[in-house]
């Protein structure tokens, strides 16, 4: 089992990219990156007004959150199911598989972008899984988001206490 891990692993360090191959792929991955801001935003308003909680910056968004269905999980609109850990929200759509997993204690954006979520986003949207598959890990995704930011691609949003700030504007 630990030669799975170490190959695994030894892969996924031979595979980091460079700044070229992220410069020369900047716009699919923006698009990628917008799209997720998009649908994130999306499903949290309108859970919200269905479950009429307040997505205020200062509610209490969490407890109302939680107090609602029983460990933090639900089926929304009959189409997503949905679990709240941490300060994160998994949503997965039962007809299609897709996942968006979001960060919800910065509310009221729920774009923000994680690098191992924004790489299940690609592998489970349909128009994305090849830059997903270009991407090869998630390790990749969070090393182009990261020089996205640098380079004004993407935005760094201040006050953020977290090191997931970056979004799609």
């Amino acid at each position: 089992m630990n030669s799975v891990f170490s190959f695994i692993n030894q892969k996924m360090a031979n595979t980091i990219m460079t700044q070229n191959e992220i410069i020369y792929n900047e716009a699919p991955i923006f698009e990628c990156a917008r799209s997720f801001r998009q649908e994130a935003n999306y499903l949290m308003f309108e859970l919200a007004k269905d479950y009429n909680f307040s997505l205020d910056k200062d509610a209490l968004f969490a407890k109302e959150v939680y107090a609602h269905k029983h460990k933090n999980k639900g089926i929304f609109r009959e189409e997503w199911e949905y679990y709240f850990h941490g300060a994160e929200c998994f949503f997965e759509n039962l007809k299609t598989g897709q996942i968006i997993e979001l960060i919800y204690t910065n509310k009221p954006e729920f774009g923000f972008l994680d690098g191992y979520f924004f790489y299940n986003y690609m592998l489970t949207t349909d128009r994305y899984k090849s830059l997903a598959h270009w991407f090869e890990n998630y390790l990749n995704v969070w090393t182009a988001i990261e020089d996205l930011a640098d380079r004004k691609i993407l935005t760094r949003m201040p006050d953020k206490n977290t090191t997931r700030n970056i979004i799609a504007l």
